[in-house]
């Protein structure tokens, strides 16, 4: 794979409670653990992905809002590295620089910008996005390559979609002409005629976009990010685990790289989270 061409991933959806964060953190350890290099962003104010693999928000000394704020900081500053997974994160300040945004020149390319030279030195980058648009949605959508967007199983499920790919389409026409759909991904999946129906439904509109993977409702899930853990580190037996290595290599088998390792139900990988900050 050519590394300048790392693929940056936004998980998306307006849509709160449909599993963008979960699916954020758990995707990016599961692409680390197919030996990949992974950088996962934080671009929720909320911080919650940040929270979810292990960080203190009160200990972060360098966030993705100083990154957007000062073009003159060096990316290294906040880099939290971990066992192939490393993290830019995100803290409530994020919410004063999104505000601040509007007055910045180019504010809603920064975030590109500053992730460009990265690319070089992973294999691939997911942003977690928030769940509102504005100037860090449109950021997300001018930094990435592709989208994964969550869709829960509920009668509901489907609202906002419609408004997600309008954005889409201005930033397509405008800013980022190689941005596209990679899958629509379906989660918080029970045995539910709604869930069934949910199902159906994707597939009759969007095709092969669909993924294949369902992520299915799980207290283990639900458990992980209170943690602060990942749903392999608090669980890898688990059937989260499970979904999220079976969307993971459909995730690798679309965008052509690396190859996919069959990881048994006995595997039990070293793990870390994210424990610290480069200060290069």
């Amino acid at each position: 794979m050519e590394r300048n061409n790392c693929p940056v991933i936004a998980v998306t959806n307006q849509k709160g409670g449909v599993g963008k964060t979960t699916t954020a953190i758990n995707l990016a350890q599961a692409l680390a653990l197919q030996d990949l290099r992974v950088l996962l962003v934080d671009l929720d104010p909320q911080g919650n992905a940040t929270q979810g693999v292990g960080i203190n928000l009160e200990t972060i000394q360098g966030s993705v809002a100083e990154l957007i704020r000062d073009r003159a900081l060096p990316v290294e500053r906040v880099i939290y590295k971990g066992d192939g997974l490393d993290l830019i994160p995100a803290t409530p300040l994020l919410s004063r620089v999104e505000r601040e945004m509007v007055s910045m020149t180019n504010a809603e390319l920064r975030l590109a910008q500053r992730l460009q030279p990265l690319r070089s030195q992973y294999a691939i980058i997911v942003i977690d996005t928030p769940p509102t648009f504005g100037p860090l949605m449109n950021s997300a959508l001018n930094a990435a390559s592709q989208l994964i967007v969550p869709v829960d199983s509920s009668y509901f499920a489907l609202m906002g979609i419609k408004e997600l790919l309008a954005e889409v389409d201005e930033i397509q026409r405008g800013t980022n002409p190689r941005l596209s759909v990679l899958g629509y991904l379906l989660t918080l999946v029970d045995p539910t005629n709604i869930a069934g129906q949910t199902w159906d439904t994707l597939v009759l509109n969007f095709g092969e976009t669909v993924f294949e993977t369902k992520i299915k409702r799980s207290v283990k899930l639900r458990e992980s990010p209170a943690l602060g853990k990942t749903i392999f580190h608090h669980a890898p037996e688990s059937s989260g685990a499970r979904d999220y290595l079976g969307l993971a290599q459909e995730v690798m088998e679309r965008l052509g790289i690396g190859e996919v390792a069959n990881l048994g139900k006995d595997t039990r990988p070293a793990l870390s989270v994210v424990t610290g900050v480069a200060h290069e």
